[in-house]
């Protein structure tokens, strides 16, 4: 009988030992999901921004050309002719009334995408960013070298100085036999890096 009752006895042992070892296991597991949060209170103050849009010397005013509120965005309504250059000589301006920065021309989107087949109507849409003397400070050119894709080139960042007005110029080709009242809808934007 001593031999049951021993059996009774260690069973229970191990059992107490397995309870108190599962519920060791599930407090150090609730007390690994310890957190803490930290504190910002940031203050954000509206001001101009430094690098903006001007109207340039060829603006076309008998368009339907619009320049947003500030200076900020700017929407044109632009031509390609099958077979010929179009240049758009100074369109648009960009001057820098702030501080000295760093410019890049960015690609953000365009339709029709590649793989259409209508992208294959274009020759090249191209960007060139103008010093004020009249140098290349860099482009943005989209090509398509008679395929359905978009091929797209950019510049690195270059520096723009305090009171610099640049100049951008843009040029569009349409290929021999496109066809008419194709668009390329295409927004790019001019990042700004302080």
């Amino acid at each position: 009988m001593k031999t049951a009752d021993n059996d009774r006895n260690n069973k229970r042992k191990i059992l107490r030992l397995l309870c108190f070892v599962l519920s060791g296991l599930l407090v150090m597991t609730v007390s690994a999901s310890v957190y803490y949060s930290l504190s910002m209170q940031p203050s954000v103050a509206i001001t101009a921004a430094g690098v903006a849009f001007e109207e340039g010397n060829d603006w076309n005013w008998s368009s339907s050309w619009s320049m947003g509120t500030n200076n900020t965005w700017c929407s044109l309504s632009l031509k390609a002719y099958p077979n010929a250059t179009l240049t758009y000589e100074q369109p648009l301006n960009l001057t820098n009334t702030g501080d000295s920065v760093s410019i890049t021309l960015v690609a953000i989107s365009i339709s029709p995408a590649s793989g259409n087949a209508q992208v294959s109507n274009f020759t090249f849409i191209n960007f060139t960013l103008h010093s004020d003397t009249g140098l290349v400070m860099g482009y943005l050119n989209y090509t398509t070298g008679g395929t359905n894709t978009w091929s797209i080139d950019s510049i690195d960042p270059v520096n723009m100085g305090t009171g610099d007005e640049w100049y951008i110029t843009i040029q569009t080709k349409a290929a021999a036999g496109a066809q008419a009242s194709i668009v390329a809808n295409i927004v790019i934007a001019v990042d700004v890096q302080e």
